[in-house]
Order: structure tokens, then sequence, then C-alpha cells
């Protein structure tokens, strides 16, 4: 998968709903729009620039990038590119590897002729949903391996990379760009330009060359205006590096909204709150070139990261590109390339449309034609290959561009999986896409989307399913949020919540600082919290099993105070907060599921919060390691709280009766409150042949006296299968999981059985009345999807069938 395929799987969305009404259907497509055409007024270029040196570096840069370097006649390079996708439901889950593919190739290409591609080792694998069996399978009989490999150069392309994809198509002198170019004419109407940092390279021969840094950054955020730094040489102007992202998410149902406001309202407000938010953003691109024969700048290193998200599923993409040039302007055994299919198809397409032949027929028309030309193509694929191990295909684009190709490839597509060039496991364990400096950059980036005192409106609206959950306390309940830019790097965030069965109402009010690493996020709130450790009882998953049938499996209490929390990195990694707060009990409001009715007997109780007010501290550190379903996989959550407040409101005590003089009196509860929480729990998962093994241990302790809501809970669906969510419940707990099945992450059938015990600290040693449970389990897509049946050994006997989502195994 190439970096076009890529974007195309994130941008070009269409939407599509079938609403029987009468007979009658609404549709809703998503085009994604071209860029704003307008003329650059005086006042633009007036107010565009920091200073003259911006403007200056700006205007050599353009005269650079349009002048084509004729002395550029050839070159000899080893490329090299990979594609990961991912694939979760929850931000924090772990790292799931949905495809991945790698490509190598040597390239020679020659100016006026084209380009060579030697195909050197090319591999695919489909791990969450296949394996790598499948993925060879389909590479083999199927796959285009051109669009796996990477050509750093040629006539026509774009320096910045990304705007070969979707910077704008073929016809885009008649519709448009997509993107607004940083560096192109007129773009001063839409950014502005100031010098940042220079440094200087000592070269041979005493020569010195410096590189000059110049930030471009939106007037307003946009998806289709990037915020970016670009480093030009002093003696040419030409680009050197670029780090660049865009200065705000690409929201579809604004664009459809923008488009065709009639068609927008036809949409059903169910559809667009179930596919709510859908969006993708370029969340980070970095382009490094080398200096060759001291004079000629070419791609090095190439590396972006985009992502998607259709309601509660995300998908992000990595792609990862890197040249070795064995020669510039040297000797290259490019032939001259006729290459005549590509005009052929145009040529008919342009005819009948100009016959006035329809749309569905046009369309079968041109099928037919392509699968004539793909069995003239095996015919003659065959044929080569019946004189000799290598055969060779002819292409006319590359990325949507005019360059005339030559691929050779082996016969013998097996062979490219071992290819040298292709190092170490195709599946070994992701690192940083982008290093310490680079990752830097893309945060400051961040914050330097919008100018200092300007604010992006109006805010951006969101609500449906992902603020949508059911619980015993709430019910149903909704929300609706609101978020905006403002300038000086802060991004302001509003949720209002309402729920039904205990008619009560939520909020939250955020204040974030963009791209920061310390201090980052400010938020008053009044909400309900969760108390208990495992799983995500408030997350989709959960309130889908309570809703159906009763599995609320979450003890919560109110809270309403202030916190200032920071996080290392999106997703998993370090997160921390410093709270006050007002914590009360969360009264049990409906026992209502779909199959058993208004009195579920499975909805269990509360827990009695001790509620008061309590300032503290809290760290957290998630991480996962391993992206292999059959090699070795790690997963941690380590969390750690302390605390001190006073208790206002505790639970009922039992007072001696009236009648009972001689009783000693009640002594006066101690109110105090301080405390220390740890809990650790970690899997660790490994391939045995045709078998998978997973085990889960997980042990947490208290120190001082812990109100009633932050003691452990422990049993159900997260915890030990087979028994109720309620079953113990202390000051001290200990864990495990053992999960045994087959070697195969698309449908794993497993057995399991599971351990634990949760009680009075002081007592752990004695802990010999261990909740057990086992049963059978299916895991889909790597565990995105389980469903367990699992029967309760001790205490309680009893049999649960649970649906959930993102299991550990």
């Amino acid at each position: 998968m190439s970096l076009l395929p890529a974007l195309a799987l994130l941008l070009q969305v269409s939407v599509q709903t079938d609403i029987s009404a009468g007979g009658g259907s609404i549709q809703a497509s998503v085009r994604v729009p071209r860029a704003e055409q307008r003329p650059v007024t005086e006042e633009d270029r007036r107010t565009a620039f920091a200073s003259t040196g911006a403007r200056d570096l700006l205007t050599a840069a353009r005269a650079a990038r349009a002048a084509q370097d004729s002395a550029l006649r050839a070159y000899d390079v080893t490329s090299y590119q990979r594609t990961s996708v991912g694939f979760n439901l929850r931000e924090t889950a772990r790292q799931r590897l949905l495809y991945r593919s790698e490509g190598a190739a040597r390239v020679q290409w020659k100016r006026g002729v084209g380009a060579k591609l030697e195909v050197l080792g090319a591999r695919a694998a489909i791990p969450a949903a296949g394996g790598a069996e499948d993925a060879r399978r389909e590479m083999d009989e199927s796959m285009d391996l051109a669009d796996l490999m990477a050509i750093p150069y040629y006539p026509g392309r774009d320096e910045l990379w990304i705007f070969d994809a979707i910077g704008g198509p073929p016809e885009a002198d008649e519709e448009g760009a997509i993107l607004v170019h940083p560096i192109g004419e007129g773009a001063e109407a839409f950014y502005t330009y100031a010098i940042g940092d220079s440094m200087t390279f000592d070269l041979p021969r005493g020569r010195r060359l410096v590189l000059r840094e110049l930030r471009a950054t939106p007037r307003t955020p946009a998806w289709n205006l990037v915020s970016g730094s670009f480093w030009f040489e002093s003696e040419g102007s030409l680009l050197v590096r670029a780090a660049l992202r865009f200065s705000q998410e690409m929201r579809m149902w604004e664009i459809v909204k923008a488009q065709d406001p009639k068609e927008y309202a036809e949409v059903p407000l169910a559809v667009r709150g179930l596919l709510n938010p859908l969006e993708a953003n370029l969340e980070g691109m970095t382009i490094e070139y080398g200096l060759y024969e001291e004079r000629f700048w070419l791609p090095r290193d190439q590396r972006a990261e985009f992502s998607a998200q259709a309601s509660f599923m995300r998908i992000p993409v990595q792609i990862e590109q890197r040249f070795r040039y064995a020669s510039v302007n040297g000797a290259v055994d490019v032939p001259p390339i006729e290459v005549t299919v590509s005009r052929r198809w145009r040529v008919m397409r342009d005819s009948l449309r100009a016959a006035g032949v329809d749309e569905d027929q046009r369309r079968q028309l041109m099928r037919e034609m392509f699968a004539r030309n793909d069995s003239l193509a095996k015919l003659e694929r065959d044929r080569q290959c019946a004189l000799g191990p290598r055969h060779v295909e002819r292409r006319s684009r590359y990325q949507g561009v005019e360059l005339p190709m030559l691929v050779e490839l082996p016969c013998d597509r097996s062979t490219l999986a071992s290819s040298p060039e292709l190092a170490g496991s195709l599946l070994a364990d992701d690192e940083q896409l982008f290093d310490g400096a680079d990752a830097q950059l893309l945060e400051r980036l961040i914050r330097d989307a919008l100018p200092p005192g300007t604010i992006a409106g109006p805010p951006t609206v969101s609500y449906g399913l992902p603020l949508t959950r059911y619980n015993r306390i709430e019910g149903l309940g909704t929300g609706i949020e609101a978020e905006m830019m403002l300038g000086y790097g802060l991004h302001g965030r509003a949720l209002g919540r309402v729920s039904l069965a205990d008619r009560q109402l939520n909020g939250e009010l955020t204040l974030r600082r963009l791209g920061a690493r310390g201090p980052s996020t400010l938020t008053v709130y009044r909400r309900l919290a969760v108390s208990s450790d495992f799983g995500s009882p408030l997350s989709f998953g959960a309130s889908l099993a309570a809703l159906l049938y009763g599995r609320d499996e979450g003890f919560y209490h109110r809270s309403w105070g202030a916190e200032l929390t920071g996080r290392e990195s999106k997703g998993n990694g370090l997160d921390w907060r410093l709270f006050v707060e007002q914590q009360s009990t969360a009264d049990l409001a409906t026992r209502w599921s779909l199959f058993a009715g208004a009195n579920d007997s499975r909805m269990v109780g509360n827990v009695i919060a001790e509620g008061g007010t309590f300032v503290g501290a809290a760290l957290r550190w998630r991480g996962s390691r391993g992206v292999d379903p059959a090699g070795w996989r790690a997963l941690w959550d380590l969390r750690a709280e302390g605390a001190s407040g006073r208790v206002d409101e505790l639970p009922p005590m039992i007072e001696p009766a009236i009648w009972c003089p001689e009783c000693p009196p009640v002594p006066e509860p101690v109110r105090d409150r301080s405390y220390g929480r740890f809990l650790a729990e970690g899997t660790l998962s490994r391939g045995l042949g045709p078998l998978a093994a997973s085990l889960t241990g997980a042990a947490g302790t208290t120190a001082g006296r812990v109100p009633a809501q932050r003691a452990f809970f422990l049993g159900g669906l997260q915890s030990i299968r087979g028994q109720s969510v309620d079953a113990a419940t202390g000051t001290a707990m200990w864990m495990t999981r053992a999960e045994l099945g087959l070697n195969q992450a698309a449908v794993r059938p497993v057995v399991f059985y599971d351990m634990g015990w949760a009680g009075d600290r002081a007592r752990w040693r004695e802990s010999t009345t261990a909740l057990r449970g086992a049963g059978i389990g299916l895991s889909f897509l790597d565990g995105a999807f389980r469903a367990d049946l699992s029967r309760g050994i001790a205490p309680v006997r009893q049999t649960r069938f649970d649906l959930s989502v993102e299991a550990r195994f």
C-alpha cells in the first residue's frame, strides 16, 4: 500500500444511507472538497510576513521550486517502504496491527525516458485478520507490487511528498487542488510566515552551507491548511528538511454540510449520531533531504502518520520511506519505454462519454476492457516466465503522475519475502515513528496552528454513539460536546450530559495546552466517576452488555471538582493527575435491561461512598509491547494514587437499642482520610506452535484509611469470570487468569481458568477462600470482540454468558 492508497483509505470517504420511507431513499456522499481559490490582495501580502527576511526566503524558495533542475539527468537508488495500519476500539487500548507491508526495490531513473523498477523484496501480513499466509497468498495472486515500492524523484513530483498524493489530482488544473500548498503562488492569502532557527554546515573544500527555517502558520485553522516548518539551504533556496501536519482534523459531516446543506439535513439524525465522529487527520510528516555530488538535494527519509475515526473505531496508519543512492548523474540502464494500455483506456473512456453512453453501461464496458487487459497481461507474463526467472511489466503512471515505468519481477514471488533487503521480522515490535527532536517539533506545530490572539470558530459540535451510555446509576445517558481552538496554543472543550434514570445533569469545562508534555489540561467537572479498576464500565461495549442483559460491571461514585492532568503521549503511556474533588454516593436508579425487564437481578447494588472532600494525586502507566499475535506480547497497567481529606458522609452504622442503657456509647467515627493505593496488572501471551497461551496477573494494596469507594472490587467478566461483579471487596487483592487457545487471531477458541482474592490487607496471607471460575470463549480479530461462557466454581456456582470488546487475549 503506497501513500496514495493509504490517503484514499482515509480521505476518499463515502457515506450512504438508505431509509425506507414511502419507498424512497436518502443518500449522503462525502466528496473531498477542493481548496478555496481566491486572489491574493495587497493586504494579504502586507500582513503575511513577520519580516522582510521571511518574504525574501519564500520568494526564493518559490523560484527554486518552479525551476526544473535540468542538470539532474539520472540516478540509481535502493528504496524501502513500510506501511502499517492499526485498529482499535478505544484510544487507550493496546496496539493491534491490522495490516503491514514492506517493499524494497532498485530504482533507476533517466530524464526523458522514465524509471526502471527492479523489485528486490516484498512481504505483507494481516495478523489481526488472517495471518501472514493469507496475505502472502493474496500478494502472490493479485497484489500490484509496484504499490509497495517508493520512487524518490521524477518530473512533476512535489518536494513535500503529501502534495503528490492529495495535493491535487491529475485534473487539478480544472477542479483545483485539495490542499493549499504553503510554498505555492498565492499562499499568502491563507498563511503567514516567519523566520525561525538557522544552522551551519561545513562541507569539503572550505564550503559552508547555511540552513534557514521558514515557519508557515494558517491564518485560520482548516484541515486542508498545514502548519509547517521548512528548512532551505542558502545557496539555491532548495528544500532540505520539512515537518508539517494538518492544522485541524478533517471532519466529514462538516464537509457534507458545507457542500450541500439540504442533503445534510435529509440524513437522519440517528445516522449522523451513529457515525459521529467521522474524521481523518495527518498527525505528522517529516522529510529529510540529502546532498549528493555536492549539488543535488534528493529525498533520503520520509515518514508520515495518519489517523481516521468512525464513531468508536480508530484506524492509525504509518508510512516510512528510506532511500540509499548508488549514483547520481551516473550511467543507468533504462531502455526506451512504450506504454499503450493507459492511453487506450483513456481514449475509450472519453469516446464513450462523447457518444452519450450512460454511466452504468460505461462502467460495464470499462470493466470488460480491464478484464481483457488482465488476461492478456497474464498470458504475456506466462510467456516471459517460460523463458527465464523474471518478467517485466509496463506502467504509465505513479501516484497519479505520468511516469513511464518498467517493473521487473521474479516469476516466483515467494522468494521476495526472504530478501536480504528486508531485514528482521515483518511483525517486529513498533518503535516510535518520530524521534525525540521530530516529536517535539510536531508538538510545536500543534501550538503554532493558530496565531496568538485568534479564536477559530464556530466550535465543533459532537454527539451520538461515543457520548451515549447505559448503566444502573444513570440509565440511558447521552451528551453533547463542543470544541474550539483558541489562541496561544490553547484548546477549549465543553461537555454537557443528561441521564434519564437518576435525572442528573453533569458536565465538564476543559482548557488544554496543545502539544504539551507537562501540565496540559485543566478541567472543572461534575461527573459519574468509576470506583472499580478493571474494564471500562462507561464504554460502549460495557454499556451494551448492561442494556441487553443487565451486566453492568462497574462501581461508581459522584464527584465534582477540578483537576490538572498531563499525558506523555496519545493513547497509552504515562498519565498523571492532580485533583481536588467532592465525592459522594451514586444511588442505584434502575435495574431495567432489554432481556429481563424492569427488575433484572443481575443489576447488583452500588458501593455506599464515604462522602467528603479529597485532595490528591494519581499516576498511571499503561503500555504494550509486541504486535505479532503468534509471538511474545506484553500488556501492563501500573497505578498509584494518594489523597487526603475529611469525610462528612459515612455509611449507616448500627446504633445500640434505646432499651440497652448498659451498652457502651458508639464512639465518634474517625473522619480524616489519608490513604495510598497501588495496583499492578500485566498480561503475557505467546504462540506455542498450533496453540497460544496467555497469563494475566494483578496485585493491589493500600495504606492508611481508604474510603469505601477506593477499595478493590473483584469478580465479573474483567477479573474472575463466572462470579458476580460484587463477589469480593477489600483493601488488598490479587488475581491470576490463564488462557489457552488456537494460534489464530482471526477466530480463536479458548479455554480459561481464573482465580483471585480481595479482602482486608492485614489478612492477605489467610486468603484461602479464593474466587474461582472457568469456561470457554471465542475471540475475534485478535481480541477486538469476544464471547465467553463461564462457570463459577467458588464461592458461587453459576453460569454466565458475556460479550465484550477489547479483550486481553
